[in-house]
């Protein structure tokens, strides 16, 4: 049954309180999409949230076991409570249809609430002094979270058996290739240590200053694209041009003949030097990835863009499979946690996860350690490391920690410092220090800083 052919929404609500009044077992399969606020009537609310108070205490939710739990002066068009009920009861639709109605009544309070918002925001900006800018954004906050609403009422329970079929069908399809199992990091070893960027993965790459994590996030965003895959990397600490010279020598990298993102950046160039980057700039238009370097944006509005930037990506034949943010510090929280950084992190990371799971990408994001790491003897970070919240551990699938000893011992002059770091120049390990579907471990890659380069290790 599709959702045209039912009744209007007041009536979809009448409809499905009476199936939960003539048979209980109608609850189960609406109590995921339905909350009480998404009935339009105050009595309806009132009924839901009785039935749904009895039913999860093992208890019966009739006429009768409610009669004395309503209002004793309610009155539903000149219908007592009890009258209410049995004509309710009179109109309800099959216990098979519930779950149809009941994405009525959510879908009717989705529109409800787009208008209610959509109001506000025409309310706000009709002051001369209003900021449009900030209007779009909590719109966009106050969308997303309707949206998100929406897309709760996918079926997440199962039998096993549903699920391990599903398991099965998986398995047929990345053996056909037809599905892929990741987008490359563009490091065969890494790659094979996480199993690629998977759809539906938070991927949290973090480390402290100097240690790579732009040279790293770059490196992926242009070897995802590079394989095909559509991909788009959010610079909000660097402007456009900056970001696009790291990508730039690392597309004219080889490693008998560097040219600098810094040369690049401020244009000191020889002939030699200019022809291999104009050549390098012009594999690079081939590629789906697409920059924003935008200097701050909300979860919501880097939501939006993925959404626009898939449909660009789409139009050209390409699905959108991976985001980089560049990076934590860089993505503003809603007004909801303002000032309570904790709090703001943990939504951050919440909302990016959602992100990655409700339109099937991996989002990589960086995201700087505390300077604990600095004060021990042994600088290679640990998962305690990471700055501000446990949230950030807890919502990633994958966390990656860079260190790269180089940096410590390139201020040293004892003859030990210095053969340490001629062994070490261009090394730079890449912790897995967690990982749902993995193993942790250590990836040794080749780093060339000044290149803004990452290969595999020779």
């Amino acid at each position: 049954m599709t959702t045209n052919a039912l009744r209007a929404p007041i009536e979809a609500e009448q409809a499905l309180l009476g199936a939960i009044l003539i048979n209980n077992e109608a609850y189960g399969p609406v109590s995921s999409i339905i909350r009480p606020d998404h009935f339009s009537d105050p009595v309806h609310r009132k009924l839901f949230e009785l039935f749904q108070d009895s039913i999860s205490q093992g208890r019966a939710a009739t006429p009768l076991t409610l009669k004395d739990r309503l209002p004793a002066d309610l009155n539903v068009g000149g219908l007592s409570g009890m009258q209410y009920m049995a004509r309710l009861a009179s109109e309800a639709c099959t216990v098979i249809n519930a779950p149809d109605y009941a994405q009525v009544v959510r879908d009717s309070w989705a529109s409800r609430e787009v208008c209610k918002v959509s109001e506000e925001a025409a309310s706000f900006l009709a002051s001369p002094s209003a900021d449009p800018k900030h209007a779009i954004s909590v719109l966009l906050s106050e969308l997303d979270i309707i949206r998100a609403e929406l897309d709760h009422q996918k079926q997440s329970r199962q039998p096993i058996g549903a699920c391990a079929s599903g398991v099965l069908e998986r398995i047929d399809a990345i053996q056909a290739g037809t599905m892929p199992i990741g987008a490359s990091t563009g490091l065969t070893d890494l790659d094979r240590s996480i199993g690629g960027l998977q759809p539906g993965r938070l991927v949290v790459v973090a480390g402290r200053p100097g240690m790579g994590k732009t040279i790293v996030g770059a490196n992926i965003a242009r070897a995802v694209a590079a394989n095909g895959d559509g991909c788009a990397l959010f610079s909000l600490e660097m402007p456009s041009e900056e970001i696009g010279s790291r990508i730039l020598s690392d597309q004219a990298f080889h490693p008998n003949f560097v040219v600098s993102s810094k040369q690049i950046y401020e244009g000191r160039l020889n002939g030699q030097e200019m022809q291999r980057v104009e050549r390098a700039a012009a594999e690079l238009a081939s590629i789906p990835l697409i920059i924003d370097a935008s200097p701050s944006l909300t979860v919501s509005e880097i939501s939006a863009r993925c959404r626009t930037g898939a449909d660009e990506l789409r139009r050209r034949g390409v699905e959108l499979r991976v985001i980089v943010i560049d990076y934590l510090k860089f993505v503003k929280s809603s007004e909801r946690y303002r000032g309570q950084r904790v709090y703001e992190v943990g939504e951050i990371t919440a909302g990016l996860k959602a992100l990655a799971k409700d339109m099937g990408i991996c989002v990589v994001l960086l995201a700087q350690l505390n300077r604990a790491v600095e004060q021990r003897a042994d600088r290679r970070p640990e998962l305690s490391d990471l700055r501000e919240s446990g949230d950030i551990e807890a919502d990633a699938d994958i966390v990656l920690l860079l260190f790269r000893e180089a940096y410590y011992l390139k201020d040293k002059s004892d003859p030990e410092s210095q053969a340490k770091l001629a062994a070490v120049e261009d090394q730079i390990d890449i912790i897995v220090a967690k990982c749902r579907m993995g193993s942790p471990g250590t990836v040794t890659a080749y780093c060339n800083p000044a290149a803004s380069v990452i290969r595999d290790w020779r």
